[in-house]
């Protein structure tokens, strides 16, 4: 997809810090954090969500979230917190789809996503 920030990301075109990766997600760390704990959840392919939402990709939503789990487990989040967003509508930045992962704190992760 042409001009999509995150498929450059996944391509290893444009920069970023990655903290884990399965076969169909990468997930990095937000470059414009608003909680001490931040992660992108992206999707390798550019699929729009207007596409996910409507459930066009059979078993998407369960693949995405094992993808967020493992992100989770990993950042130690399952265990101390995390709150989950998923922008759409006219509130994404990207329509590229992904999920950001918030956490790290005592407080409840609040701000732009």
């Amino acid at each position: 997809m042409a001009q999509c920030l995150f498929c450059e990301i996944v391509a290893g075109r444009a920069p970023s810090v990655k903290v884990l990766e399965t076969e169909e997600f990468l997930v990095i760390k937000n470059k414009y954090p608003v909680s001490p704990v931040h992660v992108l959840v992206l999707d390798k392919k550019h699929r729009e969500k207007k596409e996910t939402i409507s459930g066009k990709h059979l078993g998407y939503w369960d693949r995405m979230m094992d993808a967020v789990n493992s992100a989770l487990v990993k950042l130690g989040l399952n265990k101390t917190g995390y709150k989950l967003v998923n922008n759409g509508a006219g509130y994404n930045h990207f329509e590229h789809e992904h999920v950001h992962i918030l956490g790290g704190s005592k407080e409840e992760p609040g701000g732009r996503t």
